[in-house]
């Protein structure tokens, strides 16, 4: 079969782009050739002449792969770090062993391409490097893929091979900004699934690169092609959703090769109307996906959630910020753990560079600088920080780990402090507090947990309760103008720990208060969605996760 690199050139309605995040439907594992283990004799024979023909493919003989590396190549050239997904281990590293030998072994590309999204000066400093070449596939453990991706990271030209067990759950947008499918796979979600690895929030490329390597005289990829992916990216298009075909790949994979081998003697390519003729097995397969898509269609008119205004739920986006935290609330709280842990940032035009991750990430993230952005859209070249960046859950693990052990060097549970943000004494307490979420039509229970800051002024015996705003805003900007005797500050601080339990009815008042009015912005989001009542029950008593003391006073000129 001849092959063809699919880029821009193909019908823009078959590239759409679209990300999909997978399902539960189909598990992401690599897949392995299966067949009889006894063949008649006539049966070997043929198969022997099969791969006899097929090592003569091998190397500059393979039309196919021959088209991979220009594909690569013009991919590298043009600024891009891409990813070859193949459907076998044995054709990952087959690929991946072509590509090092294009790329590594001393060769070098050295021509400039430069662009508004990709700097000459970045390019020519990238292309006077060796490409780097990694495979990763199911023969590696867990461990084993991080530690390969973490070196390949490490390269500012860099190519991924790999199969389909990084194609779920892995998150590869930081790094990679192009996908070749280089075995174009027979269900759809699979196509998205690898594509929505780097297609995603946090991308930092304006444009990320999808081709498609087929044949274009093999009828099984026209196949799919034409039945398959057309009919899911027409799909996206009416509903605006992306709708998995409801059976795993081997099913469509059967459906497939029993059409193309009942129908068609010769290596013919069939047509869309060859394919769906009644009691067709690949029918067999429109038809369950119809079924999928009209229940979705049923889903989408009952929860109609894209018929909901942003400002009848903008005081739950809001609550939502303020108990995650929002892009400021990251920048400030890794900046501040950094900078205690003598890995302060240096600013940059285009970010901020970490000289050196802390020494108990590096087993995560390395220990290469490495330049980041809060904010986006983030520029190329630099890596966006968000919530759910390694560094910041990596921080926030040792930080409390280190606070809750009793080693407070970063972090304490209880402070005194000296400011003049406070005009009386203050005490600030962090609680951790759990509420049980019932959903009252099946009787579903969930525990839900949130931290919260509440404040006082006063004894605990008649405390004056402070907004829980003002409370927060304190923890946050409270700053010492002057220090106090170590006894006072542990005299302190025993005589309040002593006198908590004068607090436990306001906070279990507080803590029901809190359920209520968690109960009411679930009702008020759930009578827009039509979805069912739940109850919000707390659990007490809560738990105290830190003590703080603001004591007034006036800064020292």
């Amino acid at each position: 079969a001849s092959p063809s690199a699919v880029g821009e050139d193909l019908d823009e309605e078959l590239m759409s782009s679209y990300v999909y995040d997978p399902t539960d439907i189909e598990q992401a594992v690599d897949a392995t050739p299966v067949g009889k283990h006894c063949y008649k004799d006539g049966d070997r024979r043929r198969l022997k002449a099969f791969i006899q023909a097929a090592e003569k493919l091998q190397g500059a003989s393979d039309q196919k792969l021959q088209s991979c590396i220009s594909e690569v190549e013009s991919l590298l050239t043009a600024g891009y770090n891409p990813i070859v997904w193949c459907r076998y281990i044995a054709t990952a590293n087959y690929v991946a062993d072509a590509l090092r030998r294009r790329f590594e072994d001393g060769n070098k590309l050295v021509r400039s391409c430069a662009s508004a999204q990709f700097p000459e000066s970045a390019l020519k400093r990238n292309y006077e490097q060796s490409v780097r070449v990694i495979a990763i596939t199911g023969e590696l453990s867990e461990d084993e893929r991080e530690i390969r991706l973490e070196e390949l990271k490490s390269y500012p030209q860099r190519v991924l091979v790999a199969t389909d067990c990084l194609s779920e759950g892995v998150n590869l947008q930081s790094h990679f900004n192009a996908v070749l499918h280089y075995d174009l796979p027979w269900n759809p979600n699979r196509l998205e699934q690898r594509e929505g690895r780097i297609d995603r929030y946090g991308q930092a490329t304006a444009v990320v690169k999808s081709c498609l390597l087929y044949g274009q005289d093999n009828p099984v990829d026209g196949a799919v092609l034409e039945v398959l992916i057309r009919k899911a990216v027409q799909i996206h298009k009416t509903l605006g959703i992306t709708v998995p075909v409801p059976m795993d790949s081997t099913t469509v994979s059967e459906a497939v090769f029993k059409s193309l081998f009942d129908r068609a003697t010769d290596a013919v390519q069939l047509s869309l109307l060859d394919l769906l003729d009644d009691g067709d097995a690949v029918a067999e397969v429109h038809k369950s996906w119809d079924r999928a898509i009209a229940r979705e269609k049923i889903s989408r008119t009952r929860f109609a959630q894209r018929t909901i205004k942003p400002e009848e739920v903008q005081q739950e986006l809001i609550d939502s910020d303020q108990i995650l935290g929002n892009e400021s609330d990251v920048e400030r709280f890794v900046k501040t753990a950094c900078d205690r842990l003598s890995c302060p940032f240096i600013r940059k035009n285009s970010g901020w560079l970490l000289s050196s991750p802390p020494l108990f990430l590096h087993c995560v993230l390395g220990d290469k600088p490495r330049l980041l952005t809060f904010t986006t859209p983030t520029p190329a070249g630099v890596e966006y920080v968000g919530r759910n960046h390694p560094l910041v859950e990596g921080l926030a693990r040792y930080i409390l780990e280190n606070a809750l052990t009793g080693d407070a060097v970063l972090a304490s549970r209880c402070g005194y402090t000296t400011t003049d943000a406070v005009a009386k004494r203050t005490t600030l307490l962090l609680l951790r507090v759990r509420h049980i979420v019932v959903t009252l039509k099946r009787n579903y229970e969930q525990l839900a947990e949130e931290c919260v800051v509440v404040g006082f002024t006063g004894p605990p015996s008649s405390p004056v309760w402070l907004l829980p705003q003002d409370a927060t805003s304190l923890l946050q900007q409270a700053t010492p103008v002057s220090d106090a005797p170590k006894a006072i500050k542990q005299q302190e601080i025993a005589e309040l720990l002593a006198r908590l339990d004068e607090l436990k009815v306001d906070l279990e008042d507080f803590a029901v208060e809190r359920a209520q009015a968690l109960s009411q912005s679930h009702r008020r989001v759930r009578s827009i969605t039509k979805e069912g009542a739940i109850q919000v029950k707390p659990q007490l008593p809560m738990d105290i996760l830190g003590i703080y003391i603001l004591q007034p006073g006036k800064r020292k000129h």
